[in-house]
Order: C-alpha cells, then structure tokens, then sequence
C-alpha cells in the first residue's frame, strides 16, 4: 500500500515538474528568445504528451527553423508571421460552369 502511494507521489511530482516547464516556455512575443528571430518560426504540432496531459492548457507550439529551439505561445498571442507566407497557397478559381 504505502508502494503504491509512493508511486502516485512520485508521478504527481512528474506530472508538475512537466508543466512547469512548459509553464516555463511561455512567451509573450513570437519571436525565438534564442536567436532573436520572427521569420524563421513555422508552427508545429504539439508533443504527444502535452496533447494527452495538458490538453486543458490554450498553447501554440512553435519551432525556430534558424537555431531548432522550440517554445510556446499563448492562443490570443497573434503570429508573427508574414504576409506572404500565409497566401503562398494557391487559391482555388470559381468555375460556375
């Protein structure tokens, strides 16, 4: 009995040490703290763990493409990314034949 609860204590403990660190990885600005660049940054999907875990938290999960370094950004924070690259898709035409 007191095994088990041990182990609870220990994947508690593990479960805050990880949110810590996202916690951590927070900014406020969309800009590498690494490298100091904006243009360099493409939206990735989240890690299986933080999708599982931390599903509750409202995150953007970004990747510095210049110095690989990953960090988070708030929902409500805007990207900053350029106008260019969001249109680089083609759009479709309207065909009404």
């Amino acid at each position: 009995m007191i095994l088990v609860l041990y182990a609870l204590l220990v994947l508690a403990a593990l479960y805050i040490i990880l949110l810590l660190v996202i916690v951590l990885n927070i900014q406020k600005v969309c800009e590498c703290n690494h490298c100091h660049t904006a243009m360099h940054l493409e939206r990735t999907n989240r890690p299986l763990y933080v999708r599982r875990l931390y599903d509750y938290l409202p995150l953007k999960y970004f990747r510095c493409r210049r110095c690989h370094r990953t960090f988070y950004l708030n929902k409500d924070t805007p990207d900053s990314e350029p106008e260019s690259m969001k249109d680089s898709a083609p759009k479709p035409k309207a065909s009404y034949t």
